[in-house]
């Protein structure tokens, strides 16, 4: 469970430092409202994330069908957060749509890049050595 918190807290810092500097990009270059949109979508993609790892850590103490049930359910709710983020973006004047997805897509981003340049924090424990 360590390490679950310890990679968890690796992509928040990272998504967060990302989507700084876009919301600063996003002010130099555009208006207040993308800039707007993108903190309103990285905020509800870091508490989607975080739910997600939440819900796994419970999951695991759960018999498979009871977990199974319980990641079925927790799956439901974190896409109807997303789509209630789009919604509200999508009739407020002030949020810029685009940018609030790109804002909660950031953390898959954020992942990506780190398994492509494998910058993960890694138990020395759980890794396999080459001549084993």
């Amino acid at each position: 469970m360590k390490e679950l918190r310890k990679t968890e807290f690796f992509v928040i810092k990272y998504t967060i430092i990302l989507n700084l500097f876009l919301a600063v990009i996003s002010l130099i270059f555009f208006d207040k409202r993308t800039a707007f949109g993108l903190l309103v979508g990285s905020v509800m993609g870091i508490v989607n994330f975080h739910l997600l790892a939440i819900s796994l850590q419970k999951s695991v103490s759960f018999t498979p069908t009871k977990a199974q049930a319980y990641m079925v359910v927790q799956y439901i709710f974190r896409y109807i957060l997303w789509f209630t983020v789009f919604y509200i973006a999508l009739k407020r004047p002030d949020v810029n749509l685009l940018t609030t997805i790109i804002g909660m897509l950031t953390i898959k981003f954020v992942i990506l890049v780190s398994n492509i340049f494998k910058v993960f924090p890694q138990n020395q424990e759980l890794t396999r050595k080459e001549g084993s």
